[in-house]
């Protein structure tokens, strides 16, 4: 299983532990930092629809922003902590892939201010462990902790409220760490910005970042959700020659195409890695990225990948999801497995520049956006990802 894949077990697992282990206290008011009734979409009980209620956010700590949600994508992990595939705490607000304006802000945050428009990042990097110090910010050891413990919220109960990934941007509003919000400039429409909180910046900064694609190379996508498809455009910005997009639904691959593709693979038609190999010189992609998360799609893209190339698993995959390697495979033909947690990113640099991509029509994110729901719909954006309909459904607030 590669290294960084390790690592995204390894998170959620901790995610477990401070569920099972820590209680959320709400502490009291700060001063000029009053708690707020908003309303939220609430995960009560795994496996159970989310119900749109009331909640009552904590009283901002001095290090702590309150952001408007303008915006929350609906991202397949969303569903996955909802069903109990990933680990979730409940009750708990869901959704970390947001954008708002900000409107309270704590005594020790100075980066941004009242009225600033924000994406959140669901790794709000502490800026000063080993692994913040080596830049490897998406792997921060204290961002899910610092995250799970901050106070959050209540619901019209008084009982309280797990956070998700320190986000929860299915709300009207949410309380966040400081460190988690990156402003951005006022014209971009806060539903583009809000899919850079996650599945852009995963699906992209996989082939900026983690396994950065090489000019004129030949490059796989596995999974053509939002994950992959924002894999796909980076692999032709960073111009990539053949383009190979694989998924089962015809409809996103058409989608593929229209943003760069140059071969359309339907896994029905036979083996997917003999399909790859077909079309780059009976050889196999420089580059496969699995964006599914499924022991079979990762063990296709390993198959799929050429002599010395780079296989990148970038779809979160389930607690206990093991993959079959051959020994022999991985010496004899020098393959590279590696895994992909938030495309490696660093949210203050790599999201402005992926929105200035999108501003200069080089990465199209708008087309990603396959529809609009407001927050009581938010179980039929449930219902679109299970029946793998559209790309990103997202959630709208007035």
């Amino acid at each position: 299983m590669g290294r960084r894949l390790l690592e995204i077990l390894s998170m959620f697992q901790s995610i477990r532990t401070l569920v099972e282990c820590h209680p959320i206290r709400v502490r009291p008011p700060k001063r000029g930092t009053h708690a707020m009734t908003e309303r939220a979409a609430i995960l009560r009980e795994i496996g159970k629809p989310l119900e749109v209620g009331d909640i009552e956010l904590a009283a901002l700590a001095p290090n702590q922003v309150r952001v408007r949600i303008a915006a929350s994508g609906v991202c397949h992990s969303d569903l996955s902590m909802a069903t109990g595939v990933l680990p979730a705490g409940a009750p708990c607000v869901l959704g970390h892939e947001g954008a708002g304006v900000v409107e309270g802000v704590g005594s020790e945050v100075h980066h941004v201010e009242v009225g600033d428009h924000v994406v959140i990042a669901w790794t709000a990097a502490c800026g000063h462990c080993w692994f913040c110090l080596r830049g490897e910010v998406h792997l921060c050891r204290n961002a899910i902790a610092d995250s799970y413990s901050m106070p959050y919220a209540t619901d019209g109960d008084g009982t309280s409220l797990f956070t998700s990934m320190g986000v929860s941007s299915f709300a009207t509003a949410t309380n966040c760490l400081g460190r988690a919000v990156i402003p951005i400039e006022r014209d971009i429409p806060l539903d583009v910005a809000a899919l850079v909180g996650c599945g852009v910046a995963t699906g992209a900064g996989a082939a900026l970042n983690t396994a950065p694609v090489e000019h004129g190379s030949s490059v796989a996508v596995i999974g053509l959700g939002g994950v992959g498809l924002a894999a796909l455009m980076a692999s032709v910005v960073r111009g990539a020659a053949v383009v190979i997009a694989i998924d089962p639904v015809a409809a996103r691959r058409e989608i593929a195409e229209s943003f760069g593709a140059t071969h359309l693979i339907d896994p029905a038609d036979g083996d997917v890695a003999r399909q790859v190999r077909s079309v780059t010189g009976r050889r196999g992609a420089d580059i496969v990225f699995e964006a599914v998360g499924r022991s079979a799609t990762i063990e296709t893209a390993i198959k799929a990948t050429r002599r010395g190339g780079t296989t990148c698993v970038v779809g979160a995959a389930m607690p206990g999801e093991m993959v079959s390697l051959s020994a022999y495979d991985l010496f004899m033909n020098a393959k590279t497995l590696v895994g992909c947690q938030y495309g490696s990113v660093v949210p203050g640099r790599d999201f402005a520049m992926l929105l200035d991509l999108w501003r200069s029509g080089r990465m199209p994110l708008d087309r990603l956006v396959s529809r609009r729901v407001v927050l009581d719909e938010v179980n039929d954006a449930f219902a679109d990802l299970t029946a793998g309909r559209g790309v990103r459904t997202v959630i709208v607030n007035d």
